[in-house]
């Protein structure tokens, strides 16, 4: 466990000083990882790369293959022109804008996708408004962990938790969407606060931008037509793959077959535009928490979790219930903010469900017991915390250094811990007012 614990936290030291890539980071820290537990205990290569959730690398692979196709038709330049039509120019109005259109992108589909498809578009109109582009990216992953609490497919935590507690889509909409809505009002009011006096246009280039002819900036309207047919058809998967019986991760993947069957280009200059150093970086850090989760380690800070607010035999009240859920929430969200929400999910999902079928008094007449609640709202919103919090920060980070507009891990912090604070109180108050 010691050595464990120091190696991940070595590695995470690392990430956040931000001097080295964060994949090479990473990748360094799993290999030390499993060799280090190699050599003290049965902890094996291939046990390490059992760890690593294929689910999310082939996902925003596909993901990542279709955005750029879409990217080639001139899409993006349109959709980001459009948009400043809409808002006039105006910069604050702008922010939110993109903003709202991630949050309800992120709970229709999922965050990862939505902010592959929005940090194109976002970069593009800053280029052309000649802004910077971080308050804008910081606005959008904030707001895609945000609008993905609202729905079982908009983060990954929440597939994990409805499936291990049997909850239906409408039933988890009903439940979570009222906190993503506060929260989302709250961000909104901390972008006016933060970044209302840096987000001015200059008059001459909003006056150049709004003059401008939209119908010129579609490049190639056949791939268009043929890109968004695809698209849609990817969507629509997304909705039925319970039904059809596959996963999202291969309807991506089909998508992005697809669209490179139908458009006729070079699948090696598409695949050139993926970012492998964000896919990379997900394969290490998945490792090194496996790490973590086979010297037992996160088993430990979950049965810490649950003995906060049990009795000596190990029975839960419902009075005790209600303390266990508030603190589900700030330490689920404390942790994720270190571990990642998927693999932190992931190890607590199992751990609740034990919970609750060892203690009858808190199951409330067979619905939904609220610490469901607390574990999915403090993982989602938790991740807003750092860059490694979530897998969208992840690809907004990866994307920004790309584009030369590198976002530093303290940067992150300074907003997405208040945000955080702010979204899980939130949090705690509507469990306390709607479940007791």
């Amino acid at each position: 466990m010691i050595i464990a614990a120091v190696i991940f936290g070595i590695t995470y030291l690392a990430i956040a000083m931000s001097r080295i890539p964060s994949a090479i980071i990473a990748i360094i820290g799993a290999t030390a990882m499993v060799t280090a537990l190699a050599i003290s205990s049965d902890f094996s290569p291939h046990e390490a790369l059992q760890y690593v959730d294929l689910e999310v690398i082939f996902l925003l692979a596909g993901m990542m293959v279709l955005a750029d196709v879409m990217s080639r038709t001139g899409a993006f330049e349109w959709a980001a022109r459009h948009g400043a039509r809409v808002v006039k120019g105006n910069g604050f109005f702008l922010i939110i804008l993109l903003s709202l259109l991630t949050a309800v992108g992120s709970a229709l589909l999922d965050n990862v996708t939505t902010v592959v498809i929005m940090v194109p578009i976002t970069l593009s109109l800053c280029k052309s408004l000649d802004l910077n582009p971080i308050p804008f990216l910081l606005a959008e992953v904030y707001a895609s962990n945000i609008g993905g609490t609202a729905t079982i497919v908009g983060d990954p935590p929440n597939i994990i938790v409805a499936s291990q507690a049997n909850i239906s889509f409408s039933e988890f909409f009903i439940n979570m969407a009222p906190v993503s809505a506060l929260s989302l009002c709250a961000l909104f009011i901390l972008l006016y606060l933060w970044f209302k006096d840096g987000v001015k246009v200059n008059p001459i280039k909003r006056d150049q931008l709004l003059s401008e002819r939209q119908s010129d900036l579609i490049k190639d309207p056949n791939l268009l037509k043929k890109s968004l047919f695809v698209f849609t058809l990817t969507i629509i998967g997304f909705f039925f793959a319970d039904q059809i019986g596959i996963s999202p991760a291969f309807v991506a993947m089909g998508g992005a077959a697809l669209v490179l069957l139908v458009s006729g280009l070079n699948p090696g200059e598409v695949l050139k535009e993926v970012e492998w150093t964000t896919l990379c970086f997900f394969a290490g850090l998945f490792m090194l928490v496996g790490g973590l989760e086979h010297v037992g380690i996160i088993d430990r800070i979950s049965e810490w979790i649950v003995s906060l607010s049990s009795s000596s035999d190990g029975t839960i009240t419902r009075d005790s219930e209600r303390n266990l859920s508030i603190i589900m929430v700030w330490l689920s969200g404390g942790l994720s903010a270190f571990i990642d929400n998927i693999p932190f999910a992931t190890t607590m999902a199992p751990v609740v469900s034990d919970l609750l079928s060892t203690n009858e008094a808190i199951n409330s007449g067979g619905s939904t017991n609220p610490l469901w609640w607390a574990l999915t709202l403090g993982a989602d919103l938790g991740g807003n915390f750092t860059i490694v919090g979530a897998s969208a920060n992840v690809v907004v980070f990866t994307v920004a250094r790309a584009s030369g507009h590198p976002i530093s891990f303290f940067q992150f912090f300074k907003y997405g811990a208040l945000i955080s604070i702010v979204s899980l109180s939130i949090s705690c108050g509507y469990i306390l007012l709607r479940y007791y």
